[in-house]
């Protein structure tokens, strides 16, 4: 049993690890392409303003997808989204903020640089919030979904009927590079959050999961 326990603890470790390098590579990669505030930039105002939030997005995902890329903006999940706009632009004054009824967005001139998701939009988003995957990010540490949670968001954005096309197939590939890369997938929990997004939705999101590791087309 303590045999068995250890295992486990190193597994953990294990792929904390690789999370960490993977969320680490896809800031370096970003910052390389023009991205001038990155998610430690972000994340460090949301610490020390002492406002829960997990990152989601290109840099959080990609990491669970073992394939680390660059992206422009930032994408966070926060409880107290009005608070956290408040600090944030407190920090990065020349951005310019704009409101919508999902997102605070901050941008400059027309590139978007930090989405704050307010959480209240959606239940999935609540739940990106909910016992989330601790990684380390440069000098701090950052939260960032659990793999299920991960998986329920990318499904959430696939089926929105307000969803650009372009935009779907992205979520479509970081969706099988995630089922594909990890094989161990809570499946329960899976359906949950899938009925989360939609009432019907556990069902849905499982024929995707099995549509992708028999090798199916998914059907967007």
């Amino acid at each position: 049993m303590r045999n068995m326990v250890k295992c486990g603890r190193m597994a953990v470790r294990e792929q904390t690890t690789l999370l960490s390098e993977d969320v680490n590579l896809s800031e370096r990669l970003s910052r390389m392409q023009g991205q001038e505030i990155g998610p430690s930039d972000v994340l460090r105002v949301l610490q020390r303003a002492k406002l829960r939030h997990v990152l989601v997005g290109a840099h959080a995902i990609s990491a669970w997808a073992g394939d680390p890329r660059a992206t422009i903006d930032v994408d966070v999940v926060a409880a107290r989204p009005v608070q956290a706009r408040n600090a944030l632009a407190a920090a990065f004054p020349d951005l310019i903020v704009e409101e919508h009824p999902v997102v605070i967005r901050f941008k400059r001139g027309r590139r978007e640089v930090i989405d704050v998701i307010r959480a209240s939009s959606s239940p999935v988003f609540k739940e990106a919030l909910k016992n989330p995957k601790r990684v380390k990010l440069g000098d701090i540490e950052a939260d960032v979904p659990q793999l299920e949670v991960a998986l329920a968001l990318k499904f959430a954005s696939m089926v929105s009927p307000t969803r650009q096309d372009e935009d779907r197939h992205q979520d479509a590939h970081d969706f099988i590079r995630m089922v594909k890369h990890n094989a161990e997938i809570h499946l329960d929990e899976l359906r949950r959050l899938g009925d989360l997004a939609y009432s019907g939705g556990g069902e849905h999101i499982l024929k995707m999961l099995d549509d992708v590791r028999a090798g199916r087309s998914l059907v967007l």
